[in-house]
């Protein structure tokens, strides 16, 4: 099997090709090649010449990773300096061309040369049926087993978005260091049964859900993810009353219905409150469970429901 100190990276998604540029990245790390310069080819002071000095020797030349981004097809005089540089690629350094959304690049003549001199890797389109499975094979690699109802709800929650997913992953994978990492272990799911509540305006069984929360110790950012979550649709739909999210059809009703009767201007300050909470949170300076108590009622007592809050 011929080894290659060149990684070519196509498709038409950049997140994706992003996550397998990242992904040989930390590959290459492990080899001890811990510089890297990127180039990028739509940038206006951008010149080939530039990239082609890379290959110049160096006495106490060091492991180096190149990283070209292309945007756009190479001409034919760039094409030709371009792959001679490629075949002549000091051993010492790592090329990776990361190619965005360039129309028919399999056709092209320099394509096609380039492939003969590094390690392929198209990034095919993930469509929405297959979103699932990708998100399987992305906790995988960050040596996640997700049960069946966190998969469930981080698919509900992303609704395909490539970059939320990631981030949730990170999320589950800080939050939970167990074999099998699952949020109903933290909260036996009664944390969504708060949207109900929240969203039909009984302060009683909010409160006593909230704290039967935090009495089993449920993770903190959990918290801060629903209520985050719950504002957000609130705006969203308050936005555009034809909005959708996943969920039974009384929930798409009571948000409706809820965003309604709030300002935009109000459920805005009140996001900005849960931000605060969540910057001090983190720097150990705010009462959590108190705080949010406070923002939950807030959100959820009748005396708030007027045009204009008091």
């Amino acid at each position: 099997m011929k080894v290659f100190n060149i990684y070519t990276i196509y498709g038409v998604e950049p997140f994706l090709i992003e996550l397998k540029r990242d992904e040989i990245i930390r590959d290459l790390k492990k080899k001890e090649y811990f510089l890297r310069e990127i180039f990028f080819s739509n940038d206006s002071a951008f010149r080939l010449e530039n990239l082609f000095t890379e290959n110049e020797n160096s006495l106490f030349s060091e492991k180096k990773i190149i990283d070209l981004r292309l945007n756009s097809s190479l001409t034919k005089d760039d094409s030709e300096s371009f792959i001679d540089f490629c075949r002549n690629l000091n051993k010492d350094k790592s090329l990776i061309v990361s190619i965005n959304n360039i129309e028919r690049v399999t056709t092209k003549k320099w394509f096609k040369e380039l492939s003969n001199v590094s390690e392929v890797t198209e990034i095919k389109k993930i469509y929405p049926n297959q979103f699932r499975n990708w998100l399987i094979q992305q906790s995988k690699k960050s040596s996640l087993d997700l049960d069946i109802e966190t998969l469930n709800l981080v698919v509900e929650k992303t609704q395909g978005n490539f970059l939320a997913a990631i981030q949730e992953i990170k999320f589950l994978k800080a939050l939970n260091s167990s074999e099998k990492t699952s949020i109903s272990e933290n909260s036996d799911f009664e944390i969504f049964n708060l949207s109900d509540s929240i969203l039909n305006d009984d302060v009683e069984m909010s409160l006593k859900i909230f704290r039967n929360l935090q009495n089993k110790k449920t993770a903190e950012p959990i918290i801060l993810w629903f209520l985050f979550r719950e504002m957000e649709r609130l705006i969203l739909t308050k936005e555009n009353p034809d909005s959708y999210f996943p969920g039974p059809r009384s929930y798409l009703d009571s948000l409706k219905r809820k965003s309604s009767k709030l300002e935009l201007s109000f459920i805005i300050n009140l996001k900005r409150e849960l931000a605060k909470l969540d910057r001090d949170f983190k720097m150990g300076r705010s009462d959590f469970w108190n705080t949010s108590e406070k923002i939950l009622i807030k959100l959820c007592n009748p005396r708030f429901f007027s045009r204009k809050p008091a």
